[in-house]
């Protein structure tokens, strides 16, 4: 069996006799199975040395040739059980939010049986099911018998003798014609039939959308007996994932991201483009509210420009809160990286303030903001916020560092926590509670 190395985020692992990695070889084979598994260069998520790897902005399993590296949230460590609970649910609605284009599917791993995980996961099984529809559509050739009032294919005999005695004018014809009736289809409209009912509503939709498209195909009264319909040795890897994902729907395993005692099907989770998608589009939410429209990630606004009048150093700030006369009023910066409340600077690097104040100068802005997740034990339920002045190129900038709670206890508190902030932003007498 292959060694379980476990560790955090942001945390180094290191090559030596005592070390969690036995050799360089170790670190040869994650950033190889990172490539399989996602597709993408492992260099955004990996800190490399020649002895040493660290994974950042990215939590789950990674099973590779040598070793299985199981990865939990940054902070994750020091929390105790029902805390890491209350993280596992929130990560797992906010990937309700992303779909898969956060998630990749990544083989077994032990799993937290607490949260509630499968609304998520059935989430990304639509979103997964219609990708590889749209790739390939699983169908096979059958043989197709039946009485018709004009030949097909050819007429089976002596069938057709008994045929003409019984119905005149009726040829019995049998034909080779493919349909979606299979195996692994059945199994996929079971599992979107069975989750159906215990899903919310938008998500239910989604389901309606997929059994739409398997509307040719019967549903099962027994589908476990159809497993051993199912042709592996056919099917693309795309699909033997969604097989993978069904058992897991089907034996109700796959129900957390964290660390515990429940065999399920692990996932890589890119918790950075997770927690930054959830921001923008709770604040977007949150500002249309309040009468200003967001504009995330917008192009075209260069830093500078060349020699030969070429615009270079494009600024793509997270998001710009915009009034109806088009003056951006607030910029923010989403950012997945841990803090710390005894730190002088916060633990917040100096780009990123650079960063902030550079677009804050450029779109004439002078209200900012940097938006972490806060997984500490003093205010990670909380969540906390506080205002920074700048006196910066003869001008002066507020910049407001916020610190979503991620063990509140539901998510739902984490968004009233953002609305508060950006009220306050919005009204400055207006107290933060």
């Amino acid at each position: 069996m292959k060694p379980l190395v476990q560790c955090k985020e942001w945390s180094k692992l290191s090559v030596g006799k005592d070390a969690k990695l036995r050799s360089t070889e170790d670190i040869v084979s994650i950033l190889r199975s990172w490539q399989v598994k996602t597709g993408g260069d492992p260099s955004g998520y990996f800190d490399v040395s020649a002895n040493s790897i660290t994974p950042k902005f990215w939590s789950g399993t990674l099973e590779t040739s040598r070793l299985r590296l199981e990865v939990a949230p940054m902070g994750s460590d020091i929390l105790a059980p029902g805390q890491r609970t209350k993280l596992d649910a929130n990560l797992t609605a906010m990937l309700a939010f992303a779909t898969s284009s956060q998630s990749v599917s990544s083989g077994a791993a032990f799993l937290s049986a607490n949260g509630n995980r499968y609304e998520a996961l059935v989430a990304v099984f639509c979103h997964e099911l219609q990708l590889a529809r749209r790739r390939l559509v699983l169908r096979r050739y059958i043989t197709k018998r039946e009485s018709l009032n004009a030949p097909r294919g050819r007429i089976a005999f002596p069938d057709q003798c008994y045929e003409t005695i019984r119905r005149p004018g009726k040829v019995m014809s049998e034909w080779v014609a493919l349909t979606e009736d299979i195996a692994e289809n059945r199994i996929f409209k079971f599992v979107l039939t069975l989750y159906r009912p215990r899903c919310s509503s938008p998500l239910r939709a989604k389901i309606d959308g997929c059994l739409a498209e398997l509307e040719n195909v019967q549903l099962s009264n027994d589908v476990s007996g159809e497993w051993t319909g199912v042709r592996t040795d056919r099917l693309p890897e795309f699909y033997g994932a969604l097989l993978d994902l069904s058992k897991t729907l089907l034996n109700e395993e796959g129900s957390g991201v964290l660390a515990g005692e429940t065999l399920a099907l692990g996932e890589i989770l890119f918790t950075s483009r997770l927690f930054e998608r959830y921001v923008m589009k709770e604040v977007s939410r949150i500002s249309s509210s309040q009468g200003l429209s967001a504009r995330p990630q917008s192009r075209g606004t260069f830093l500078c420009r060349d020699e030969n009048a070429r615009d270079i150093f494009e600024l793509i700030p997270d998001m710009r809160l915009v009034d109806s006369h088009g003056k951006t009023k607030m910029i923010l910066d989403a950012k997945w990286k841990e803090l710390d409340h005894a730190n002088r600077n916060r633990g917040i690097k100096r780009e990123d303030i650079y960063q902030l104040l550079v677009y804050g100068g450029k779109y004439e802005c002078r209200d900012l903001l940097l938006v972490y997740p806060d997984i500490s034990l003093k205010t990670g339920a909380i969540g906390h916020y506080e205002k920074f002045s700048v006196d910066f190129g003869g001008g002066a900038y507020n910049i407001g560092v916020v610190r979503v709670p991620m063990l509140a206890q539901s998510l739902t508190l984490t968004s009233d926590f953002l609305r508060h902030v950006l009220g306050r932003e919005q009204q400055p007498n207006l107290s933060l509670t």
